[in-house]
C-alpha cells in the first residue's frame, strides 16, 4: 500500500508540473494570434497581408489554427526583421528570437581528476511562435565521466566512472520585450522562464524541479556587440547546491561578414546550500563562424571556445569551481 501511494504521489506531482507548464505555454501562444505585446513592433507587414490573401484565395480552412500555421513563415520573417542580426554567443544565451536546431558539446576537466564529456548541453529546438515569442524544447544532456583510482587497500578517494542522462531542461518560454534592428538603435531586451525536470540518473540528478527566470539584453555599437543575461535558479525542493544567481556577459566583434570572435565572463553566486556564500567565475574565449546559406531558408553556423576558471582556487569539499577548464563546440542550423 505504501508503494502504491508513493508512486501515485509522484505521478500527481509530474502531472501538476507538466500541466502548469502547458498552461503557461497556452498563455503565450494566444499572443501569437493577438500581435500586440511588443509596442516596438510595427503593424502587420506586407508579407503578412499577402499570406492572408493567399489563404483566402485558395479557400484554406480559415479557423484560427489553420491561419496560424499558414502565416508561420511571414511571422518569423517579421520577428527577425525587427531585431538585430547578431550571432548567439557560445555560453551566454542570446535575447534574440531564434528559429533553429542547436547542438553543443563540452569536454570538461575537473580539479578532482575526472574528465567529462557533455553532449547536448541544454540545447535543442528553438521556434518563433509569434512576432515577439519563442519557445525552446531541449534534449537532456548526456554525460560520460571518467573515474579516478583511489589510494590504499580500501581504494580511498576513488571516483567511479559514469555514463547517463542528466536532468531534462524540457521547456523555455521567451518574451521579447523591446528590440530595434541595426538600421535603428540595434538593441534587444527579452525575458524568459525555463523549466527542468529531475529525470537524470541518480548520480547526476538534482532530485528537484528547477525554475529559472532570466532577463537578457544586448546592444550593438557598429561591429562591436555586448550581450548578457541575469538569471535566478530556484530548485524545488531546494537541492544541496541551493538557489543561485548567474550572470553571463559576452563581448563580440563582427569581422569579415561571418566571423564572431568573443570573450565571455560567466559568474555564479550560490545564495545558500552546501556552497552558500561562494562564487565561481569562468572566462570563455572563442569564435562563432557563420551563417552559411545552404538554401534560401537554411543556414549553418558552427563555433568553438575554451572555458577556464579564474576564481576561486579549487577546493574539493564542497567542490568549487565545478570544473577547471573545458573545450566547447557548437553547431546551429537556422531555418
Amino acid at each position: 500500500m505504501g508503494l502504491t501511494n508513493e508512486c501515485g504521489a509522484r505521478r500527481s506531482g509530474w502531472d501538476l508540473r507538466l500541466a502548469g507548464s502547458a498552461a503557461l505555454l497556452g498563455a503565450v501562444l494566444p499572443q501569437a494570434r493577438a500581435d500586440g505585446f511588443d509596442l516596438t513592433v510595427p503593424q502587420a507587414s506586407i508579407a503578412d497581408a499577402q499570406v492572408v490573401a493567399a489563404v483566402t484565395d485558395t479557400r484554406v480552412d480559415t479557423d484560427g489554427l489553420a491561419v496560424y500555421f499558414a502565416r508561420w513563415g511571414a511571422r518569423v520573417a517579421h520577428a527577425r526583421a525587427t531585431q538585430p542580426r547578431w550571432s548567439s554567443p557560445l555560453v551566454t544565451t542570446t535575447g534574440l528570437l531564434e528559429q533553429r536546431v542547436r547542438f553543443d558539446g563540452l569536454q570538461q576537466h575537473s580539479g578532482n581528476g575526472t574528465d567529462t564529456t557533455v553532449l547536448g548541453a541544454d540545447r535543442g529546438v528553438d521556434l518563433i511562435v509569434s512576432e515577439t515569442n519563442e519557445i525552446q524544447v531541449a534534449i537532456p544532456p548526456y554525460y560520460i565521466r571518467t573515474g579516478v583510482t583511489g589510494t590504499g587497500p580500501s581504494d580511498r578517494g576513488a571516483i567511479p566512472s559514469l555514463a547517463g542522462f542528466s536532468d531534462w531542461p524540457y521547456l523555455r518560454v521567451e518574451q521579447r520585450l523591446a528590440s530595434s534592428p541595426a538600421s535603428g538603435d540595434d538593441y534587444v531586451l527579452t525575458a524568459w522562464i525555463s523549466f527542468q525536470a529531475p529525470t537524470g540518473i541518480a548520480r547526476l540528478s538534482s532530485n528537484a524541479w528547477t525554475y529559472t527566470p532570466t532577463l537578457a539584453f544586448g546592444k550593438g555599437f557598429g561591429n562591436f556587440v555586448v550581450q548578457g543575461t541575469v538569471a535566478a535558479i530556484f530548485p524545488a525542493p531546494t537541492f544541496p547546491t541551493g538557489n543561485q544567481i548567474q550572470t553571463n556577459i559576452a563581448f563580440q566583434y563582427h569581422a569579415w561578414n561571418v566571423f564572431w570572435p568573443e570573450v565571455e565572463v560567466n559568474w555564479t553566486y550560490y545564495a545558500n546550500g552546501q556552497r552558500g556564500g561562494l562564487n565561481q567565475v569562468f572566462l570563455t574565449t572563442g569564435v562563432v563562424i557563420g551563417r552559411f546559406s545552404l538554401t534560401d531558408t537554411l543556414h549553418f553556423t558552427f563555433g568553438a571556445g575554451y572555458l577556464f576558471a579564474v576564481a576561486p582556487t579549487y577546493q574539493p569539499k564542497p567542490q568549487i569551481p565545478s570544473y577547471n577548464h573545458a573545450w566547447l563546440f557548437t553547431t546551429r542550423m537556422n531555418f
